[in-house]
């Protein structure tokens, strides 16, 4: 998941006056689609393996919150933009790590290759397929992680997309999470794709605003790690996740 602000932009997010600051009792919430871990349901209602830790994590700390389902994009730089915002499932690079402040890992988030099921190429590493046409889909941290390292991506506006262009042919391979890409097959009725490689394993974030208060992040971490000790991340984490 995505692209990032020039210098200016970030830097103009951090000039805030006392009249912005942001409620410490109320958060504003952006995320995408992506299931398993954020997604709506056929009532509109935002769900999802990330949504329901992160909503179990908020009542603990008794902080409200309201979530808005956008491109992933528009939900990143929002997050970074306005006080009192946080992002999420955003993983965390080198890149992102200063222009938010972070609360997890709040889920893994195994990277995959999926090939439709006749194709016959032998993949035992990612430089197994340089050669071919690999999909992603813009502002992905799985897409970003192969364009850095120079392999040639063709970048979808979503991801679902991916699976189409996987099942007509018009990529030999599609890199997405492991989780995510059995999700998004299935929602599409797609049944002739297989995963062929595990090439990385990410984990997921809440990020928040640049401003946040560390007392702020402080608690919302620490509740966190009581909610993966007591079994309530795990408990989630088991009605999501069919290996």
């Amino acid at each position: 998941m995505k692209h990032f602000l020039s210098a200016s932009l970030f830097s103009a997010c951090l000039c805030l006056t006392p009249a912005q600051a942001a409620d410490p009792t109320h958060l504003k919430l952006f995320t995408e689609d992506y299931p398993p871990f954020n997604m709506a349901d056929p009532s509109g209602h935002i769900t999802g393996l990330s949504t329901e830790i992160v909503h179990q994590l908020l009542q603990r700390a008794g902080i409200s919150h309201d979530i808005e389902l956008l491109p992933w994009v528009r939900a990143f730089n929002r997050a970074v933009l306005e006080p009192g915002a946080c992002v999420y499932s955003t993983t965390r690079t080198e890149q992102r790590e200063h222009q938010l402040k972070w609360i997890g890992p709040i889920v893994e988030n195994p990277w995959v290759l999926f090939a439709r099921s006749d194709n016959k190429t032998v993949v035992t590493t990612l430089e197994s397929v340089r050669p071919y046409r690999l999909g992603g889909y813009s502002g992905d941290a799985t897409a970003q992680y192969l364009i850095s390292k120079n392999f040639e991506v063709d970048l979808a506006s979503t991801d679902v997309q991916n699976v189409r262009k996987l099942v007509a042919g018009r990529i030999d391979f599609w890199a997405t999470g492991k989780y995510s890409g059995a999700t998004l097959a299935a929602r599409e009725h797609v049944a002739n794709i297989r995963p062929v490689l595990t090439f990385n394993t990410t984990f997921m974030y809440l990020a928040c605003h640049p401003r946040m208060d560390d007392r702020t992040v402080a608690l919302l971490n620490s509740t966190l790690d009581r909610m993966r000790k007591d079994g309530t991340v795990a408990k989630i984490s088991a009605r999501y996740h069919q290996d």
